[in-house]
């Protein structure tokens, strides 16, 4: 029960935390680039000041990993569904390998999901 343990089964909302934050880093950063004593542009320059350069690289740095651990998720979680709809016992042996794949990817919760099939079609 490390950090590598968590990091796995947390993994959707870590991302869209990473997202959650790395979204508005990267834009109050961005604005503080322009120059301009009004408006948000002068807000993001008082709240930012010398560090935008820094300020865009953390929001890229929680940005970047969050879309595409997001992304992966969301795709594997489309394919582990489409194959575990199946009712055909040589379908699900055929995908078997895949399927315990994606639910070791997923979460844990899948993975017990995958057991209860395999104990539905009478597979050990």
């Amino acid at each position: 029960m490390g950090i590598e343990n968590f990091l796995h089964e947390n993994k959707p909302g870590l991302s869209i935390i990473g997202i959650t934050i790395g979204t508005p880093a990267v834009l109050i950063g961005a604005l503080s680039l322009f120059d301009g004593s009004t408006g948000i542009i002068g807000w993001a320059n008082d709240l930012v000041g010398n560090w935008a350069f820094w300020l865009i690289l953390a929001g890229f740095v929680l940005l970047v990993p969050g879309v595409y651990y997001l992304y992966s998720f969301r795709k594997d979680l489309k394919e582990f569904k489409e194959l575990m709809k199946t009712d055909s016992k040589a379908i699900f042996i055929k995908n078997q390998d895949r399927i315990e794949e994606l639910a070791w990817r997923l979460h844990p919760k899948y993975e017990k999901a995958v057991i209860k099939k395999k104990e539905k079609l009478k597979i050990r």
